[in-house]
């Protein structure tokens, strides 16, 4: 009797536990938790502070990639970018894992998309074949 209800407890601690990971992993969104624009003349750059809400990050170039595809879109949560007046030439972004990593000033990783030649006056958004991404590991 005591064995099985230590084998229930066990299992469900297990069960709770992976659960609970589960949902820090993959059950919340990221999400724009900053956002600076630079304008002059012709030119713009958005600088982009973004909390993944992930316990870690396997493929930094395609977490990247997916913030880059969700700014082109316009598709963040609580963010909508004013892409009637400009849209940016230039996006430098810092990921953070989680809420507390921004308080804290820990920073996952950080990326910019920029022109390739630096020429022309092209944008993140109708261009985006011109840019390369760059990821720096911290």
């Amino acid at each position: 009797m005591i064995k099985k209800w230590i084998a229930s407890l066990i299992i469900g601690i297990i069960v709770i536990t992976g659960s609970c990971l589960g949902y820090l992993q993959y059950g919340r969104d990221m999400d724009v938790c900053g956002s600076h624009i630079t304008s002059f003349d012709n030119y713009e750059e958005e600088r982009l502070s973004i909390v993944i809400n992930k316990l870690y990050v396997a493929n930094q170039k395609a977490c990247a990639e997916e913030i880059v595809k969700r700014c082109r879109e316009n598709s963040f949560k609580s963010v909508r970018f004013s892409y009637d007046q400009a849209i940016p030439n230039a996006l430098y972004v810092i990921v953070y894992g989680s809420n507390w990593q921004v308080k804290n000033g820990k920073a996952l990783f950080s990326f910019s998309y920029l022109l390739g030649d630096m020429n022309g006056t092209y944008n993140i958004v109708n261009d985006s074949e011109k840019y390369i991404l760059r990821v720096e590991h911290n």
